[in-house]
């Protein structure tokens, strides 16, 4: 994999970004590998590819774009004492949307894997988030034993007709902290949207990552299509009624 993936660096340099071949397909954060090595001559890009810094040189690179594209966030909570504020904004992990995301089901699934390893505390309760724009949404967040997802239910399709939303459309989920040097740290979750037509500022996840969501996406529709064609759990369609 590695050995793939320096290549293909290597190719957008020497060969051009259009070139044919490539080991491994194009991501949200590989497509910006131009931007970033036209800081660098062609002897700097192999150097660094030669004794293994490219990568957290590229990071490095990718972790500026993304604190450039939500500097405006500061701004989501009050402002604290000079001198001893801190601020940190960093991306929890992102989801394409699926057709049923965005349907009639009215719910958003999220992996298991991110949803035990982000909200391991939140069970059947209102989660608030803040949007780039600074507005506030509440998602009701539940697991249903049916299909054994973790989901987003009540106020997920308003947000959805809101922002527009599409298959392929992707969602990022982030955490934004304040600490102003005492105990008391404000923290805040955001959700930022974007569009299947634009390019994430910053994945901050190995994007085939991404495949495994899918996967587990179709999983959980499956076990929905099976729930309901045989005995749909009692509880689930009372949820899914309510948050209609």
């Amino acid at each position: 994999m590695e050995a793939a993936m320096a290549y293909d660096s290597a190719a957008i340099r020497l060969l051009g970004h259009d070139h044919s071949h490539r080991n491994l397909p194009w991501t949200n954060s590989t497509i910006q590998e131009t931007n970033f090595q036209s800081q660098f001559s062609t002897e700097d890009i192999l150097r660094m590819i030669k004794e293994g810094s490219y990568p957290s040189k590229f990071d490095e690179y990718l972790k500026e774009k993304f604190e450039e594209h939500f500097h405006p966030l500061k701004t989501l909570q009050p402002p604290v004492a000079e001198g001893n504020d801190e601020f940190s904004y960093k991306q929890l992990f992102q989801k394409e949307l699926t057709p049923s995301d965005v349907g009639k089901l009215n719910r958003l699934v999220i992996p298991k894997k991110y949803a035990l390893k982000y909200f391991p505390q939140i069970q059947d309760d209102e989660m608030i988030f803040y949007d780039t724009s600074k507005r506030l949404w509440k998602f009701r967040y539940c697991y249903w034993k049916s299909s054994q997802s973790f989901v987003f239910t009540k106020g997920w399709n308003k947000f959805v007709k809101d922002k527009g939303l599409r298959a392929k459309d992707t969602i990022v989920f982030n955490l934004c902290e304040f600490k102003n040097g005492t105990k008391e740290n404000c923290n805040a979750f955001v959700i930022d949207v974007v569009k299947s037509n634009e390019v994430l500022p910053m994945d901050l996840a190995l994007n085939h990552q991404q495949e495994e969501d899918i996967d587990d996406d179709l999983e959980v529709e499956t076990k929905e299509f099976m729930s309901r064609t045989q005995s749909f759990d009692h509880d689930d369609s009372l949820e899914v009624e309510m948050d209609l």
